[in-house]
């Protein structure tokens, strides 16, 4: 890859990393996406959704909290989410 030049390297396949290389290519002509996973595992916690995703709407935040500690096994931070 000598003599190779990229505007934007992003580190990781998963769903913001794709949403950042995408984002980045709206600006910039060369935009290199670097994920370790194996081809069947890429795209991080996203590949787990099946396409699906999770938004609060009024009345369901209580809810939306819950399910997102439990699915992270209490690891998420709950004023970020």
């Amino acid at each position: 890859m000598s003599g190779v030049h990229w505007d934007v390297i992003v580190v990781g396949g998963g769903n913001a990393a794709l949403c950042a290389a995408l984002s980045a290519r709206e600006s910039v002509q060369r935009v290199l996406v670097l994920e370790r996973a194996p081809e069947a595992e890429a795209g991080g916690n996203s590949r787990f959704t099946a396409g699906l995703m999770r938004i609060v709407f009024n009345g369901t935040a209580d809810q939306f909290l819950d399910d997102m500690a439990r699915v992270t096994e209490y690891r998420c931070d709950p004023d970020l989410t």
